[in-house]
């Protein structure tokens, strides 16, 4: 992110370019915090979720798994193709870390402070594809796929979240509409092929192909036959008298 920063196009040189969506939605320069607290509203929940499940740390490295390689693939797009600001009202300019010490310690900033606005820490140039839309994506479907499926109400404030983050992202005009798009498909395939080979042994014992193209998954999943039950645990031991309150799932 800090080389991509350092190759940001002039934005007097080459204007941002067309886009449908951001040529008609009014720039809200608020928005995209507003988009990072929808991703820390989804962290917390989802965090609640792994600390109850009983299997926490197979979801862990399923959720560092996918997020990673989806990282992966975009810091090879967005560092092969320098698009330009999307709005000329962004604060952005390039060359801004020269030698290699700043560099350093700019890159440690940005992963101290999760690349979040909120922390204080401002990119540019990391466009495609987007990053928070991943996040946000990631964590709706961890929670909605790892949390009991009678919970309806907590899955559809999940989507809701997760589709307000991405509309705060484009009102922002942080990124292309492309951007949001790209990051939104990657991640949810990318998290359905995962869980279809993962949940189908039969695909996961005889398809080679997945060794190669995909080691991380035939190293994580190798002792993992079959669906993963969402069985919840109390962290502590309950009170007696407390357990009628509380929903069957959390009561073993």
């Amino acid at each position: 992110m800090v080389e991509v920063h350092d190759r940001v196009p002039d934005v007097e040189k080459y204007p941002p370019l067309p886009d449908i969506v951001l040529d008609n939605l009014p720039y809200m320069p608020w928005a995209f915090k507003a988009s990072e607290l929808c991703g820390v509203v989804l962290s917390s929940i989802l965090l609640v979720v792994i600390i109850l499940h009983k299997h926490k740390f197979i979801v862990l490295r399923r959720l560092f798994a996918i997020t990673g390689t989806v990282f992966l693939l975009r810091c090879l797009t967005m560092f092969v193709t320098a698009l330009s600001v999307p709005d000329h009202r962004l604060e952005c300019s390039s060359k801004m870390y020269g030698d290699l010490h700043t560099k350093i310690w700019r890159a440690i900033e940005i992963c101290t402070g999760f690349g979040m606005t909120l922390t204080g820490v401002r990119t540019c140039g990391d466009y495609m594809f987007s990053g928070h839309t991943i996040v946000i994506t990631t964590l709706n479907h961890f929670i909605t796929e790892y949390s009991p499926r009678n919970f309806h109400l907590l899955h559809t404030l999940s989507w809701i979240l997760n589709i307000f983050g991405v509309f705060f992202i484009l009102a922002a005009h942080e990124h292309y509409s492309i951007d949001v798009i790209v990051a939104f498909y990657i991640t949810s395939r990318l998290f359905l092929y995962y869980h279809t080979l993962a949940n189908t042994r039969a695909l996961k014992q005889t398809d080679e192909r997945t060794k190669v193209w995909f080691p991380m998954f035939s190293y994580f999943e190798a002792n993992i036959d079959g669906v993963v039950p969402n069985e919840f645990v109390w962290p502590i031991s309950i009170p007696w008298f407390l357990e009628d309150f509380l929903p069957r799932e959390l009561v073993t």
